[in-house]
């Protein structure tokens, strides 16, 4: 079984859509599992309307306003499928999602180091969001697609089991932080099939958070802090390294909090490289 999970904060506009498209799966073995990060419109009651009328599992969780990953900590907890799939609620499905996803299910529990699926996302007008893989059919880590110029935004699918083990960090008081935190802690360990199926469909949204990414960024530097920290050590290249801590330099004298220090095997050049940071920091407090 798959658990939908499905993350919202005054979305009611548009979960409607993507309770439709669960409604119109080929495939029925899901469970639908909402974590609501708090909100003020009518969220609430129009789900449990698709409570009372829906024929397969729909389970809801409030919380107070915490943040996306937050609600995506607490989703892991209360996930009952052996498989996990984020959709957020200004998403929706093909219908022909599920039965895609469980198509790969033998392939999955062959091997122990296989994490998931990557696959695709288009929008309403089907245009991929990026491109089509070059190599689908294998299996890869996420961040060597990255260093293959195989970007842009995808459909993860993970084993619960291991999805588990890298739940985000709850340390501060920030409400964002950048999935790619959790995705690059799964490097060198798990490897995700690759695929050139549209398991989900999205509707660009103009308050969302990516609408701004520069602004995003500023407004919560500790994330991206802990981000440019991981980074550090990951890079195979010199130069990206250099940028790298260039950046968490800078975001580390944009948060000023003390959580999220590199402890890596670079310490000396991150050292000899800090009085640097302050241009960084220069540069992206423009966009506060």
């Amino acid at each position: 079984m798959i658990t939908i999970f499905t993350p919202t904060y005054n979305r009611a506009n548009t979960i409607s859509r993507t309770y439709k498209s669960l409604v119109a799966q080929t495939c029925k073995d899901f469970e639908w599992l909402i974590v609501d990060d708090g909100s003020t419109d009518h969220t609430e009651s129009l789900v449990q309307g698709f409570i009372k009328e829906s024929e397969f599992s729909i389970r809801y969780i409030k919380q107070p306003n915490g943040g996306k990953y937050r609600a995506y900590n607490k989703g892991l907890i209360h996930a009952k499928g052996e498989f996990f799939f984020c959709v957020d609620s200004d998403d929706w499905l093909p219908i022909n999602a599920i039965e895609l996803i469980l198509s790969y299910t033998d392939r999955l529990n062959m091997s122990d180091a296989l994490a998931g699926i990557i696959a695709l996302k288009t929008y309403q007008d089907e245009n991929v969001i990026g491109r089509p893989f070059k190599k689908a059919g294998i299996s890869s880590s996420l961040y060597d697609l990255e260093l293959c110029g195989e970007k842009g935004e995808r459909s993860l699918i993970f084993k619960t089991s291991i999805a588990r083990k890298f739940p985000f960090p709850e340390e501060t008081d920030e409400k964002f932080l950048g999935e790619s935190i959790v995705y690059d802690r799964f490097h060198k360990k798990y490897e995700f099939i690759v695929s050139n199926d549209v398991l989900t469909i999205c509707e660009y949204q103009l308050d969302g958070l990516s609408s701004n990414p520069r602004a995003l960024m500023t407004r919560y530097p500790a994330g991206y802090k802990l981000y440019f920290s991981q980074r550090i050590d990951m890079t195979p290249s010199f130069y990206q390294r250099i940028f790298y801590i260039l950046h968490y330099h800078g975001f580390r004298l944009l948060y000023g909090g003390d959580k999220f220090n590199y402890q890596g095997k670079h310490k000396l050049i991150v050292a000899m490289l800090a009085p640097l940071g302050f241009f960084i920091k220069l540069f992206y407090k423009r966009f506060k």
